[in-house]
């Protein structure tokens, strides 16, 4: 009896306590009743937590029917403790934080409140990257930050992609930003999976740029990864497909309007070209034939057709209060527009933060990237991808109409069969593949020795491996030319190490209204150490394949085997920082750094940059308590000097580099040599590169936090620049490399956020942003010129100097004739039958010198005659171009309505030329036979020499009659002359790209937590979705420039760019 009700009474105790388990539900809103999404509400005295949805709804499980406190906390809002007192709805108010302004931002070596921040530093957050599907961080923040101009080179997987903070300074050298990550330096922005970063903090003045010395001359982008928070243990997955596809194709002549312009260009060259012509694509009167003909669209086989690209993010994090962890992992692959091309990355991140004791916490992070990239590009040796797909012949003549016997015989027509050979057969004989790994491991201890001092010691090493193979198969031109017209075969194999040691003391210390953080540190890195192979192998077996080639190269015969050693650069550094405050209304912040460097000579390796930058917080003051509508306004004003070092190797060492292979004796007792001579004339007196900032800036935010932005206005200047100067030839050379170049930015920037509508189911926001920058050319040493050679296209132009640059005028100056129509028949005398020449009008302007074969005529060409001497000479050139923007940003419009959410996002360029080499190359006769051209030059417009029988007309009269409608000169003017650069060449390179379109839906709370979820949400993305531009070729947004040591002043050339894609992208975004 006794045992029975005891177990009656156990059994009541249990259903009571398990009655006891409850649900509180509840909505949290901002202070204008507008839902918020992904607040974190905690239950006070555990690790239970849950986050709001879209509709700003939490559901948390709680024990017991006792009163409980709820944590609600978010970004940008004031935290709150919300008691509960037994009831099962709640409905919490949140009030906006004085900001975006107690934002944290991180700045070298340290972090701080974006209200205490007195240097320029533009941020873009966790929030805004989450919502931009994207394979690179770079493609994250283009065009969303005022002063960061981000170019993506051309649409080629992996392409690279540059990054420019106002401007850059130097003319020779690499101008690209230091690129930080959680802490540590790395190589490259693409090191970073997108779906890991928490935010990017990009330092522009030399106040925050300064601590990091000699690295951070051209700013510093800080990337802060995503951490785990104490908690249960959260996995989310992260995924997005995108079918890509080829906005535009540039327009080309059809098959008939190829064969018509072939046989004009025949039929002005002679008689045996026209019969060549017939034999091969039939006599005149068959031409009517190739209306009917389809073609072949090149474009479209060789990277017109629709591919696929996917990434793929998972990671989990969790830990309790002393122990905290972050895995992730992410695999993204691209198929590559172009044909043969393609791109894999697998990123694997690995972070975890430990506390050994209450004074002593232990960090470690390490990653690992996998990448592969297939495919030559856009541009191999052998051919020029995109110029092949426009001038590939699209018919094959007469064998699109007869069926050849398969006899073997060897005659004319036959061996002109053999000679076609098509693009993607091409692309295929081309074939490279770079492989890279890249393993990065970080490691820091902080030791609170008192509550106000802190010890950190930070130790990071980075290696990586990288491998090249290239196959040139024998229908390249490197196997016609270098290898017997058999396969030939290249592998290089290199890897790096790179070490950093850093340690820092800080001290904080407030008494009264003062408050005092101070910083000093010391570090050393070793950067780039390691070495290079390369071997090459001739002469395969013709029918040798990629595969069989690299799996033994000595199947061929062993060409060239070089390996290179790198010493790596060595730095040695000591830094230091003050931070005060006065009354939180006056903030001054003061750095020092010095760097040694072992790229300079013993004795001139030290370099010492410092900064100073001042803030007061106006609306502290008491004059402004009457101003309510102004929240926070902050002016600064900032000074400083950092330097750079980012130059060649060795300047100052006199170095000796071997010859190309060469031979001694004769046939088989010939025997391969080397001879080692020096390359340049060292400098050891060359010094640091020097950059000093200046910056004037104002943060505001009113009307309650509705609206928000900054203005700066800066003034750089850099000095000490290395230019190659002149110097006499009795030394054995004519240039040197010397620190006598300076130049100069000056810009203004404004960034603008605000919030149009906020209501409870409907919020409506708005951000804009935009950079005028400035730059010139102060000083080069003494002459006040300089020319300059784009060398695109290896052959086209290499040798003509197509570029200027002009002590006092900007950079990125095009420099050529100006174009000036066409010779008309008015602009001649006479036609001389028997010479075949046409005689010109005394007075009018002759063009003879740069023309071909078919001699000065009506329809050629015309250019200005700028000194008036009547001739055409190099004097006539001018100043046609320049491709720097006058201004660049962009605007975006936020709305969420309900559950779902809506961005669209616009980046602008405006004011700057391309040069548009397509428009010489694809225009004109001159460099191969029976090549096609665009169909700007179509017989509806240009200007013609034959009549409707396929007649030569010759006559001034009749010449006159024809053409009285052309509006473009005949492609035939320069024959088989080299072209020259004109101002027709020239385009407004300005535009407006819808960047991205992106809608989204949160499925609603009380759907997901069936699913043991805490957020989906759904969404489908338009990238690159519009562009608005007049700009004729595939896109304005390219600098293909191929020039050697001064890539920085010749840029905005457009030759072949491997095309952008616009992407249609679905995804899915999972927390459990």
């Amino acid at each position: 009896m006794k045992q029975s009700l005891l177990l009656l009474l156990l059994l009541t105790c249990g259903t009571l306590l398990f009655a006891q388990n409850r649900q509180i539900k509840g909505k949290v809103m901002d202070d204008a009743g507008a839902p918020l999404q992904g607040v974190n509400v905690l239950l006070s005295g555990s690790q239970k937590g849950v986050q709001t949805d879209a509709a700003g709804s939490f559901t948390i499980e709680v024990q017991g029917s006792g009163a409980v406190s709820l944590v609600i906390s978010y970004s940008g809002y004031k935290s709150q403790t919300v008691r509960v007192d037994g009831k099962s709805e709640v409905s919490i108010s949140l009030e906006k934080d004085v900001s975006t302004l107690e934002d944290v931002v991180v700045i070298g070596y340290g972090s701080i409140k974006r209200k205490d921040l007195t240097g320029t530093v533009s941020s873009i957050g966790a929030t805004e990257l989450s919502k931009i599907p994207v394979a690179s961080a770079a493609e994250a923040i283009t065009g969303r930050l005022p002063g960061v101009q981000v170019t993506t080179v051309d649409g080629a997987p992996g392409a690279e992609i540059v990054i420019r903070i106002r401007g850059g300074g130097s003319v020779t050298q690499d101008n690209s930003p230091l690129y930080i990550v959680d802490g540590f330096p790395v190589n490259s922005i693409n090191d970073i999976a997108p779906a890991d970063i928490a935010s990017i903090d990009i330092l522009k003045d030399a106040a925050t740029s300064a601590i990091y010395g000699a690295r951070g001359a051209n700013g510093v982008v800080i990337i802060t990864t995503k951490s785990a928070k104490a908690g249960k243990t959260t996995v989310s997955f992260n995924s997005f497909g995108s079918a890509r596809t080829l906005p535009r194709q540039l327009d080309v002549l059809s098959p008939y309007e190829f064969v018509l312009a072939n046989y004009e260009y025949a039929r002005l060259r002679s008689q045996s070209e026209v019969d060549n012509f017939s034999k091969y694509f039939g006599v005149y009167e068959d031409l009517e034939l190739y209306k009917y003909q389809k073609g072949t669209n090149w474009q479209k086989e060789l990277f017109g057709k629709p591919v696929y690209s996917q990434q793929h993010n998972i990671s989990i994090t969790g830990g309790t209060s002393k122990t905290k962890f972050s895995l992730s992992g992410t695999n993204n692959t691209d198929q590559g527009l172009m044909k043969g091309s393609g791109y894999m990355r697998n990123y694997l991140n690995f972070k975890l933060n430990h506390e050994l004791a209450k004074t002593l916490k232990l960090d470690y992070s390490t990653r690992f990237i996998h990448t592969v990239i297939d495919g030559a590009g856009s541009s191999g040796s052998s051919s020029i991808r995109i110029g092949d797909a426009i001038t590939t012949r699209p018919v094959n003549g007469l064998a699109d109409f007869i069926q050849l016997d398969n006899t073997g015989t060897d005659d004319d027509y036959e061996q002109f069969l053999k000679s076609l050979v098509s693009p993607t057969k091409l692309l295929e004989q081309d074939y490279r593949k770079r492989l890279a790994h890249t393993l990065n491991m970080n490691v820091a201890g902080t030791w609170t020795v008192i509550p106000s001092l802190t010890y950190r010691s930070e130790f990071g090493m980075d290696l990586t491996f990288g491998q090249q193979k290239r196959y040139y198969g024998p229908l390249t031109s490197t196997s016609r030319n270098e290898g017997g017209n058999l396969p030939l075969g290249e592998i290089t194999n290199s890897n790096g190490r790179s070490f950093r040691w850093a340690n820092t003391l800080t001290y904080k210390m407030e008494f009264g209204k003062h408050d005092f953080t101070i910083l000093g540190g010391q570090e050393i890195n070793i950067l780039n150490k390691g070495f290079s192979e390369y071997n090459r192998a001739k002469l395969f077996v013709e029918n040798t394949t990629p595969e069989r080639m690299f799996a033994n190269m000595t199947l061929g015969t062993q060409d060239r085997h070089t390996t290179t050693v790198q010493a790596g650069q060595k730095i040695a550094s000591f830094f230091g920082r003050i931070n005060y405050q006065y009354d939180s209304r006056y903030l001054l912040t003061l750095t020092i750094r010095s760097d040694a460097s072992t790229k300079f000579a013993p004795g001139r390796q030290w370099g010492y940059f410092p900064a100073a930058s001042f803030a007061w917080r106006v609306s502290q003051e008491d004059f402004m308590s009457n101003v309510k509508f102004v929240d926070d306004l902050k002016f600064r004003i900032s000074y400083g000097a950092v330097g750079n070092d980012r130059i060649a190797d060795n300047i100052w060492r006199v170095l000796f580099a071997p010859s190309d292979n060469r031979t001694i004796g004769f046939a088989d007792v010939a025997n391969p040599y080397y001879t080692y001579a020096t390359r340049s004339l060292p400098n050891p007196f060359v010094q640091w590169e020097t950059n000093i900032t200046r910056n004037v800036g104002l943060d505001f935010a009113m009307f309650k936090q509705r609206l928000s932005g900054t203005l700066d206005v800066y003034w750089n200047s850099a000095k000490n620049l290395l230019v190659e100067t002149d110097i006499p030839p009795t030394t054995g050379f004519t240039v040197q490399q010397q620190n006598i170049g300076q130049t100069s930015n000056k810009g203004i920037e404004l960034g603008l956020t605000g919030t149009i509508i906020q209501k409870k189911n409907f919020t409506l926001s708005a951000t804009f942003n935009i950079g005028l920058n400035r730059s010139k050319i102060d000083n080069l040493g003494g002459p006040l010129e300089k020319s300059l050679q784009s060398n695109w296209g290896s052959t086209d132009l290499r040798s003509q100097d197509d570029y200027r640059v002009y002590v006092g005028q900007t950079i990125g100056l095009m420099y050529g004739y100006v174009t000036d129509g066409m010779y008309t028949v008015d602009d001649f005398a006479s036609y001389n039958p028997i010479t075949r020449t046409y005689a010109l009008k005394p007075g009018v302007t002759n063009i003879q010198t740069f023309l071909g074969g078919i001699g000065l005529r009506p329809g050629v060409m015309k250019l200005k005659d700028l000194n008036n001497d009547g001739i055409i000479t190099a004097a006539d050139r001018r100043v046609i171009g320049s491709a720097l923007p006058k201004y660049s940003g962009g605007f975006g419009l936020n709305a969420v309505v309900k559950d779902f959410d809506i961005s669209a996002f616009f980046n602008y360029v405006v004011g700057n030329d391309v040069y548009n080499t397509g428009k010489i190359s694809f225009n004109q006769f001159y460099r191969t036979t029976y090549g096609n051209m665009l169909n700007t030059v179509n017989s509806s417009n240009r200007f013609k020499y034959i009549d409707a029988a396929g007649n030569l007309v010759t006559d001034l009269t009749e010449l006159g009659k024809m053409n009285a409608n052309a509006t473009i000169w005949s492609p035939f003017s320069f024959g088989n002359a080299t072209p020259v650069f004109h101002s027709w060449a020239v385009e407004d390179g300005s535009f407006l790209r819808l960047n991205n379109l992106t809608v989204g839906y949160s499925l609603p709370k009380r759907i997901i937590s069936t699913m043991r979820m805490s957020k989906l949400r759904v969404y489908a993305t338009v990238y690159n979705a519009f562009l608005w531009t007049k700009y004729s070729g595939f896109d304005p947004e390219v600098s293909t420039t191929r020039s050697d040591g001064y890539s920085q002043l010749t840029p905005g050339v457009d030759y072949s760019s491997y095309p952008k894609s616009r992407n249609f992208t679905v995804g899915i975004n999972v927390t459990f």
